[in-house]
């Protein structure tokens, strides 16, 4: 039998210590409690932050995926409008062509469905065949202008120049069957004149096409490669200077100026020095004598004349009057290169030519005035000025005329 206490032998310290202990129990309970309820909402806010941070990670995902495809799709627009626009700047210079082209053809076609094709075939054949018939006809001027300009984008100018006379010659002979198919025999209609025009003008406004895709291809590469046609004049200038406007675009051109006022400029103070330097002219001359005004002396213009150098001028003796002053003879200089005023054929006389000439070089023989005068031999024995002695040298110091100083060597 077992054998229990009972409460009186319990003293009252073992039961303060159990209660105690209870105690701590349940309060240790209460804080594990405690601390895993904050645990739990630890984790709770954890997860409730990494859902708020992965919803917004997505969303800023979202917000980028979406931009790139706006980006995408900008972007592929924007090539899409640029290649329009590309298109359109390439169709729409070529557009009147085709059009003009396409006239031709269809007066090409329009003959052929009702002259060339059989009249047993059925429309549909006649029809194609008529098509076939205007697009090889037409096609061959507009086939060879082509090529005409890819060789001048080419640079090679001399192929491009020939190719576009064939393209011509073509053209012309397409046009003088256009012109036959519609013309009243010889005599020229309305429709026999338009269509044999449309495809005249093919190879012309082809040509334009070409030298305008050539400017923008120099301009593209360097604007410098394009030869600038000089200044451009306003109106009312042209108007009131025509001919000095054109000389001044003229002189623009020669001196590469592209500044209107550096252009007039240049040319009037170029065109002043001319007038200044020309002296007097047939006309003027013409006008003095009319006007009884004396005829002005132009200056001379220095030559240098190299041979042999004509005797030194001895010095001048005391005169006797009326009694001639003998020249003695003198050795020849060593040859040396001088300089010869030559006379000026327009002002002045044979006479005059042959003296200024002889006073020049008196000492000279007469092949040698002659050679300076410009005349002949004989001319020369004629008018030239002689010594008392009869010699054709040595001419006597008080003749010689006033007019000689002019041709003195300077």
């Amino acid at each position: 039998m077992r054998f229990r206490r009972s409460a009186a032998f319990v003293d009252a310290d073992t039961a303060a210590a159990h209660a105690a202990a209870r105690r701590e129990a349940a309060a240790a309970e209460v804080e594990r409690m405690r601390l895993m309820a904050q645990l739990d909402r630890e984790r709770q806010d954890a997860a409730a932050e990494q859902a708020r941070r992965r919803a917004i990670a997505e969303d800023e995902e979202r917000q980028r995926r979406a931009a790139v495809r706006r980006r995408e799709r900008a972007e592929s627009s924007d090539r899409r409008r640029k290649a329009r626009a590309a298109f359109a700047a390439k169709v729409r210079p070529a557009l009147p062509l085709l059009l003009i082209n396409g006239g031709a053809a269809y007066a090409q076609a329009a003959y052929a469905f009702s002259e060339i094709a059989p009249a047993t075939w059925t429309v549909p054949p006649r029809l194609a065949f008529a098509l076939a018939f205007a697009l090889a006809l037409e096609s061959i001027a507009v086939y060879v202008q082509w090529h005409a300009h890819d060789a001048l984008m080419l640079k090679a100018h001399a192929t491009a120049a020939s190719l576009r006379k064939a393209a011509w010659l073509i053209a012309a002979v397409v046009a003088a069957i256009n012109y036959a198919h519609f013309a009243d025999g010889i005599k020229p209609t309305a429709a026999a004149v338009a269509f044999a025009l449309l495809s005249l003008l093919s190879p012309w406004l082809w040509g334009l096409h070409t030298r305008r895709a050539q400017h923008m291809q120099l301009l593209a590469e360097d604007s410098n490669l394009i030869d600038d046609a000089g200044v451009e004049f306003s109106p009312k200038r042209r108007r009131a200077f025509p001919i000095r406007s054109r000389m001044a675009e003229r002189w623009s051109i020669e001196h590469n100026e592209r500044d209107p006022r550096k252009a007039w400029e240049g040319y009037n103070t170029e065109r002043a020095a001319r007038r200044a330097a020309a002296g007097t002219n047939r006309t003027r001359a013409a006008w003095h004598a009319l006007t009884g005004k004396p005829t002005p002396t132009p200056a001379l213009r220095p030559v240098a004349v190299t041979g042999p150098a004509p005797a030194a001028e001895p010095a001048p003796e005391p005169v006797v009057v009326d009694q001639p002053t003998p020249v003695e003879p003198v050795a020849p200089a060593p040859v040396e290169p001088v300089v010869v005023e030559r006379v000026t054929p327009r002002s002045l006389t044979a006479a005059q030519r042959v003296t200024a000439a002889h006073d020049a070089e008196p000492a000279a023989t007469h092949e040698r005035i002659a050679d300076l005068a410009r005349v002949s031999v004989s001319t020369v024995k004629r008018h030239r000025p002689r010594t008392g002695t009869g010699s054709p040298s040595g001419p006597n110091p008080a003749e010689t005329p006033a007019y000689s100083g002019h041709l003195k060597a300077a």
